[in-house]
């Protein structure tokens, strides 16, 4: 039987396996026991658990490869299925974590695998002087995930390409030919848009590609009503934000289908499982690339067998891959011997080769958030029996979205560049999500009358400020040192005090008051004096309180050409002076795109992937035609 697109009752074809951590210890009281039998029940959903195309858990590796893909993540899941479609080349991907759970194809539990050692890297920057004040030592957490498919399978799903001219500013400033016209085909290629023509144009999307991009199923009232306040205010509401028009409000598209959640992982990976020539191996932390120190070819990469505390190696005969991410790439590469001399001196690794720009350029989207209550709404805790059934039975309801989460709006402050052509703040919101945060399942008699509407978080798309990442020890198994140094530019903050007196506008739109009773939550911004006309010094004191740090670094591993100091690798990602070694994930960004970053980073895993076929088996185009966009994982 098929209702709303999913198959049930048939049996599955392969046996189900449970794949991801339990649930339960998220909640707590009752929720408790409800999130152990909803897990049970969504485990043995076949459309969920994907049984028949997961990888095997106990893989070893061979001795030798022609690719190594460090980090299935994101990019690296991306990198891994496309080489492989070459039959010739016996591809491995070594992942620090495990598969992806079944259960983060959950729309609604985003932060469900965050704060968690087996599915997050945990990390926190170190203590920031003018941000994160309301932290325990003035530290940022940056969620991280540690599974196949990377942060795809924990963040909010959002599509976002960014602005065309964040790509001709790269081009224009070292990056020859990554220009919005170079790269555009390769957004193309990963994205099988399911609503072209009802929703965005066919003038700017694509069908039949890898990651499946639509609308969730469900929005609360609220996410639309958004909209509408924005409207009231002057700001267009927009069907695309990867349209003609990137400034408005909207309901976005996101990475998913049939009401669950679509990771690199599951739309390029899991397809291909069966290739007898990709081998993935999980739980498998790479210490170094093996770099000759002659010739500065790569011969290997040497790694952690995190099950056994083994140290192994494996060959490399054509190419080795970091697509570790901007956070662990740096620290890779400088393990490895490459790296800026001092650094490598002072922890006595021989340098391979001295490129100072490794970890170098870190940047992040940052910015504010503010706590709002909605005195009309009562607060229901959106995860109860009745949400739950309507997703077990139809993928549908509020488990099948992210709440308020799925609206966004990008706007110009009077600091945005080229005349406002090139808009600086986004605002995202939080709110109406159907996961654990209320705790205990309530009465609805009992329930208080305020609903916490958690937060506007207002992000500065553009920030000035630049930080860096680096080692502290030769201990592989350690975290690097993370330092954003947010706000050191005062620009980035003078920027977010004016996003937030829009986000204040919203907030007193009349559809927002009348209906909802929106109001700030009482006490909020205590520490920061009056906020009577919200001024200059009250709003510069609530950016550094109430940080929002997002998770879209980019840039330590910097693109350009050789005679930048600062740049990593090339334009075709081959990391400067070392052959058979490249980098193909966030890391390589020149700057941060305006907006959500994943679309971004699949496309750079497209592209990169293309160069290496290019170059070793001599692939013209781009696998199709100009009169029909569809692409698929050749066979």
């Amino acid at each position: 039987m098929s209702l709303n697109g999913v198959t049930f009752l048939e049996p599955c074809a392969c046996p189900i396996t449970d794949i991801g951590p339990d649930l339960g210890g998220t909640c707590y009281g009752q929720m408790f026991t409800f999130m152990l039998i909803i897990r049970k029940f969504l485990q043995g959903r076949c459309d969920l658990a994907d049984p028949c195309n997961r990888f095997p858990l106990d893989r070893q590796a061979d001795d030798s490869y022609d690719f190594v893909v460090i980090g299935g993540g994101t990019a690296g899941s991306v990198v891994a299925a496309r080489l492989s479609a070459n039959p010739q080349w016996k591809v491995l991907l070594l992942e620090a974590g495990g598969d992806e759970p079944t259960l983060s194809s959950v729309p609604a539990w985003v932060t469900a695998f965050w704060w968690r050692n087996d599915t997050d890297w945990n990390y926190y920057t170190e203590p920031q002087e003018k941000a994160c004040q309301d932290k325990e030592d003035h530290k940022c957490y940056w969620p991280r995930a540690k599974m196949l498919g990377g942060c795809s399978a924990i963040n909010g799903m959002m599509y976002m390409r960014g602005h065309p001219a964040d790509y001709d500013g790269w081009a224009v400033n070292g990056a020859k030919g990554w220009s919005w016209s170079d790269v555009l085909p390769y957004f193309l290629m990963s994205e099988d848009n399911k609503q072209i023509g009802t929703l965005v144009s066919k003038e700017h999307h694509n069908r039949g590609g890898p990651m499946p991009v639509q609308q969730f199923r469900y929005a609360p009232p609220l996410a639309h009503d958004i909209v509408a306040a924005a409207i009231e205010l002057g700001y267009p509401p927009t069907t695309d934000l990867n349209g003609d028009n990137i400034t408005g409000f909207t309901i976005a598209q996101t990475f998913n289908n049939n009401g669950s959640r679509y990771t690199t992982a599951r739309g390029y990976l899991r397809p291909v499982s069966h290739r007898q020539n990709l081998h993935v191996v999980f739980h498998s932390q790479v210490s170094k690339v093996v770099v000759d120190p002659l010739t500065k070819k790569v011969t290997g990469v040497d790694y952690i067998d995190l099950r056994s505390g083994q140290e192994k190696t494996v060959k490399v005969t054509k190419e080795a891959i970091i697509s570790a991410g901007p956070l662990n790439t740096p620290q890779v590469l400088q393990l490895s011997g490459i790296g800026a001399k001092a650094t490598l001196d002072k922890y006595n690794i021989t340098t391979i080769m001295d490129l100072p720009g490794v970890g170098q350029n870190l940047q992040n989207h940052v910015g504010v958030n503010l706590d709002f209550v909605l005195n009309n709404e009562a607060e229901i805790n959106q995860l109860n029996w009745a949400s739950a059934m309507t997703y077990l039975l139809l993928r549908d309801g509020p488990l099948s979205g992210t709440g308020v989460a799925q609206t966004t709006g990008i706007v110009n402050t009077k600091y945005a560049p080229a005349s406002g052509q090139h808009p600086d703040i986004q605002l995202l919101f939080r709110g109406y999500s159907s996961d654990c945060s209320s705790g205990e399942m309530q009465d609805d008699a009992l329930v208080e009358t305020r609903r916490s509407f958690t937060s506007i978080s207002v992000i500065n798309l553009q920030p000035r400020s630049r930080g860096y990442i680096t080692i502290n020890t030769t201990d592989p198994l350690a975290p690097p040192v993370l330092q954003p140094n947010y706000f050191d530019d005062d620009m980035d903050v003078k920027t977010l005090s004016e996003g937030a007196r829009i986000a204040y506008k919203l907030s007193n739109a009349t559809i927002l008051k009348t209906k909802y009773g929106i109001e700030v939550k009482p006490d909020f911004g205590s520490e920061c004096g009056s906020s009577e006309g919200l001024s200059d010094e009250y709003l510069s004191c609530l950016t550094r309180y109430h940080t929002a740090p997002e998770n879209h670094q980019v840039g330590t591993a910097k693109m350009g050409p050789a005679s930048d100091s600062m740049s990593v690798v090339d334009t075709e990602l081959k990391v400067h002076g070392i052959e058979g070694l490249r980098v193909i994930d966030a890391s390589i960004m020149p700057a941060v795109t305006t907006g959500n970053t994943a679309a971004t980073v699949i496309m750079i895993g497209e592209r990169g992937s293309h160069f290496i076929m290019t170059q070793y088996q001599n692939q013209p185009g781009l696998g199709y035609s100009s009169g029909d966009k569809s692409t698929e994982l050749n066979e």
